[in-house]
């Protein structure tokens, strides 16, 4: 579930990215079909502990660092502008993605997407939602970190959850974005990510978590399948070790602890990476009011359903009332 190629190898791990990266495409898990859920729960009564400090110091940063932002248009098509970006993080490393800019004029929402097969992979939810008014940033994974430690592949984990973070700060400085509606948008490590940021940063304002569980440790830990049992025998003795290191990034450290945001859960009934307990621990662990919703996909949600259930929600918590015209028309009425 983190970005797209998971290969350990010797020696202990080459870089957070190949320690990490996209461990959904080469698992094989059994999932037994869960009874389908949806339920808003309500707000509750009193107030969520915090978190740790200890937690929320990993995320922290001078927000006065330069962005040093790359843009460059790739196209402008009716109702939206498409730009390729690139901005800098704090402690290293770039985030590269996509800017998405509705064409009509005035101050508007802003959704923050991050997907684990690359920013390219929400595009088509972008340009709908910025035929409804609203600009849309999407990020894959922070780069230009390397190394081969557990420590390492930590701090790729935490760069990628401040790389978000710094997309709120890169759109509220736009002069077109209205930056008390901003939402959050993630997939997969991306929800896993987008639970930590939306947790430990109050600017977002609601949240939308795809085929997301409550961390990476967890599904290394104690999943059943061919790529977890590979890189438990592969790391040996170093295991518990390693897991203990990359858990202080667990979504389940911060997701009880987080705003009362209303929060979209999907997930998959045919997902051979996410089992359905993962999904409904990741649910039930989250601050209301929040929803969960079940679909007839695999990982990649690929029903049509989860794009208007998400659209619906986006509009709908970002105050844009033009989104029914942008879906009919999809639909070619």
């Amino acid at each position: 579930m983190l970005p797209r190629n998971l290969l350990i190898r010797q020696p202990f791990l080459q870089g957070a990215k190949n320690a990490i990266n996209g461990f959904f495409v080469r698992r094989r898990l059994t999932v037994k079909r869960p009874i389908p859920v949806l339920a808003w729960v309500l707000m509750a009564g009193s107030a969520c502990p915090q978190i740790p400090d200890d937690l929320a110091a990993l995320y922290r940063y001078d927000p006065a660092t330069p962005l040093n932002i790359e843009q460059k248009e790739l196209a402008s098509r009716k109702g939206y502008r498409l730009y390729s970006i690139s901005y800098a993080l704090p402690k290293g490393g770039h985030m590269p993605g996509l800017l998405v800019t509705p064409t009509e004029p005035g101050r508007k929402p802003a959704i923050v997407w991050m997907h684990s097969g690359g920013a390219i992979r929400f595009l088509g939810n972008a340009v709908l939602m910025a035929r409804a008014g609203a600009v849309s940033l999407l990020v894959g994974e922070a780069e230009g970190l390397s190394g081969g430690t557990a420590e390492q592949a930590r701090d790729q984990l935490i760069a990628d959850v401040i790389g978000l973070r710094r997309a709120a700060d890169l759109l509220g400085a736009q002069r077109d974005v209205d930056p008390s509606r901003l939402s959050l948008v993630g997939h997969s490590s991306g929800a896993m990510m987008g639970a930590v940021a939306a947790s430990v940063d109050d600017r977002f304002r609601s949240a939308v978590f795809e085929v997301g569980l409550l961390g990476m440790s967890i599904h290394i830990a104690t999943s059943p399948g061919s790529w977890a049992e590979g890189v438990r025998k592969e790391l040996g003795d170093q295991l518990p070790r390693f897991l203990t290191v990359i858990s202080v990034v667990d979504a389940k450290n911060y997701i009880g602890h987080g705003p009362a945001i209303p929060k979209l859960f999907q997930s998959a009934l045919q997902d051979p990476g996410v089992p359905s307990k993962d999904a409904e621990d990741f649910f039930k662990a989250a601050t209301p009011p929040k929803e969960l919703k079940w679909y007839d996909s695999g990982h990649d949600i690929d029903d049509i359903a989860a794009l208007v259930d998400r659209a619906r929600f986006l509009a709908k918590t970002l105050h844009l009332g033009n989104i029914e015209r942008q879906l009919q028309m999809k639909n070619g009425r």
